[in-house]
């Protein structure tokens, strides 16, 4: 009876170091907004070139980016999506302003940029939270239906 009123003391105590020592589940924040990440003014800080075809890339930002970089602004007014671009000497595929959209606000992939009538669908390189340094996306230059060539912008947030 000895013995087994010692087990069940072990057991007893075992169990209480156990629950003891569970640690809580910490509480999961909510998603942070892309749309508040991406409202900003950024600057070009990187270009690199990757050849479609060759697999290969190259950092062209001495070229791409010239002496004066690119900047652009993304806001969300009460009722749109807009964007403007201060060019400076960096190459421009982006015009000087438009209207912009995610392909899913909640859960983005892309970028849509909407300038002369035309959408240019920019796949990001990386998700866009309110904080993060650097906004990437993807240009991808086609040729005869064809791509040939894309170029990874990375834009600081200034």
């Amino acid at each position: 009876l000895k013995q087994i009123m010692k087990k069940i003391m072990i057991l007893i105590a075992s169990f209480s170091m156990l629950m003891a020592c569970k640690k809580d589940r910490p509480e999961l924040q909510p998603p942070a907004s892309k749309m508040v990440g991406i409202q900003d003014d950024w600057q070009l800080s990187k270009v690199i070139q990757f050849d479609e075809i060759t697999q290969r890339e190259l950092d062209v930002s001495s070229v791409y980016i010239g002496t004066d970089p690119m900047k652009v602004n993304f806001k969300v007014t009460p009722t749109d999506t807009v964007y403007s671009v201060v060019a400076g000497t960096s190459a421009n595929y982006l015009g000087k302003s438009g209207k912009w959209k995610f392909d899913d606000n909640e859960y983005p992939t892309k970028v849509i940029i909407n300038y002369d009538g035309n959408d240019y669908n920019l796949p990001l390189l990386r998700t866009i939270r309110e904080g993060d340094p650097t906004l990437e996306i993807k240009y991808t230059k086609i040729c005869r239906g064809r791509n040939v060539v894309s170029y990874k912008y990375i834009f600081t947030r200034i």
